[in-house]
């Protein structure tokens, strides 16, 4: 654990633990293993065995047993500096942060060491931004994209028409379009210094294209919810609602809810973190679009994830996801299973090169009659998406990042007219503010 660390290195910074007028000083590489409280008790103002104590506590995370055993050693010496801030980096990682405080501000009082004075301005920094309970953030970003299909037209030039085939070649369209996203996020704190935390957030998508403003969409997003920390193991619950429209008229309205839960392992030894999540939820989804409201329905979901991170500049995800829609027609109710994985690179610069892909297999209750003619045949397909893209730090301005991508859309599936492939190539600048 990393006040294990932190605390371990504090104790064997300094030869000397005790003033010169006092007992022999103990050092890390003098002191005995396996101290019981029994040897304390035969001997309870031995400095050197207190001290060795005491670094056998930390050693072991137990914290709890090492605040009595530095509370003793500051009977036996009150002025010791380097006792005192132990004590109070103790206070602190026990979640005791006015008592922390008070004992930080009234060491700092004294003549310290550069480094020791360092360490305690630092603690004293972290009480702070504790106290700042609310975190929010703005991102916006802006982007041109090109995509080579935009009105998904199928590979084939047959399409099946109430069964029947017939020769009907489509022209891909090439469009060029905008999009603004906007997007807040808040998380407030709340507990005694426990990472348990209120969170909200709210994003909103605008994608407008240059010939077919058919297609041109917008999108509201919000949840809200709240995340628990149990000692590591974090439970997040949420709710949510969400708005879109095509062509400025409503496409759909929905909301529902989700519950997840994570866990990660920090290997410092090994340079290695580790991260799983495991989710579901459900959503009620309305299609308040002309001629749309049969494929309104309730939809389940769940995710299990797992990401690694290697010397901090490697990162691996892996995902695998299943889903089902209960629409009010055949056609529209589906089951999906995903699999999805990416890989970034990220430089001490902050440049980063990611590459994803996602393969999905869906299967249909049924299909549409105008197109097989028969309502009650399955329709299957099996889309496979991947995506390259490179971020640029930009320089001129404070957490901005340029970022250009490539995706490739492969559709593929057991009816013709579903079977289509598109191409996207897009650049965007995105700033990030810190409120």
């Amino acid at each position: 654990m990393r006040y294990v660390i932190l605390l371990s290195t504090l104790l064997a910074s300094s030869a000397a633990v005790a003033d010169s007028s006092s007992s022999t000083p103990a050092r890390q590489g003098d002191c005995q293993t396996g101290i019981s409280f029994s040897d304390i008790y035969s001997k309870p103002d031995d400095l050197a065995l207190n001290y060795c104590y005491l670094q056998q506590k930390i050693d072991e995370g137990d914290i709890k047993s090492a605040i009595p055993v530095v509370e003793r050693i500051l009977l036996l010496e009150p002025h010791q500096n380097r006792a005192r801030i132990i004590y109070a980096s103790l206070l602190y990682h026990s979640d005791m942060m006015v008592e922390a405080r008070e004992e930080f501000e009234e060491v700092r009082s004294r003549p310290l060491p550069q480094s020791d004075e360092w360490l305690v301005l630092d603690y004293l920094r972290r009480i702070d931004e504790l106290d700042q309970r609310a975190t929010q953030t703005l991102s916006v970003s802006v982007t041109g994209h090109h995509d080579n299909n935009i009105n998904n037209a199928p590979d084939d030039d047959t399409i099946l028409f109430y069964g029947y085939e017939f020769d009907f070649p489509q022209k891909k369209v090439e469009e060029y379009g905008t999009e603004f996203n906007l997007s807040y996020d808040l998380d407030y704190a709340w507990g005694d210094y426990r990472q348990h935390a209120a969170i909200a957030s709210l994003q909103y998508t605008r994608d407008n294209f240059a010939t077919q403003d058919s297609l041109d969409f917008s999108s509201w997003y919000g949840t809200l919810g709240n995340r628990f920390d149990f000692d590591g193991l974090n439970l997040t619950i949420s709710g949510n609602a969400q708005h879109q429209s095509l062509y400025g008229e409503g496409l759909l309205r929905s909301h529902g809810g989700s519950i997840s839960s994570s866990y990660a392992w920090d290997l410092k030894d090994l340079n290695l973190y580790i991260n799983t999540r495991l989710s579901t939820g459900v959503s009620s989804d309305n299609y308040i679009a002309p001629g749309a409201s049969g494929s309104s329905g309730k939809r389940y979901y769940s995710k299990v994830a797992g990401s690694l991170t290697f010397d901090k500049v490697h990162n691996l995800y892996m995902a695998l996801g299943y889903s089902t829609k209960e629409a009010r027609i055949e056609a529209s109710s589906y089951t999906n299973w995903s699999t999805s994985m990416s890989y970034r690179w990220t430089a001490s610069a902050g440049q980063s090169i990611a590459a994803f892909v996602s393969q999905s297999r869906t299967r249909y209750s049924g299909s549409s009659e105008f197109v097989t003619g028969d309502p009650s045949l399955v329709r299957r397909s099996k889309p496979l998406f991947a995506s390259l893209a490179l971020t640029l730090p930009v320089n001129l301005v404070e957490n901005m990042d340029l970022t250009i991508s490539g995706e490739r859309q492969l559709n593929r599936a057991d009816i013709s007219n579903y079977e289509y492939r598109n191409t996207r190539w897009s650049a965007s600048v995105t700033k990030l503010f810190s409120l």
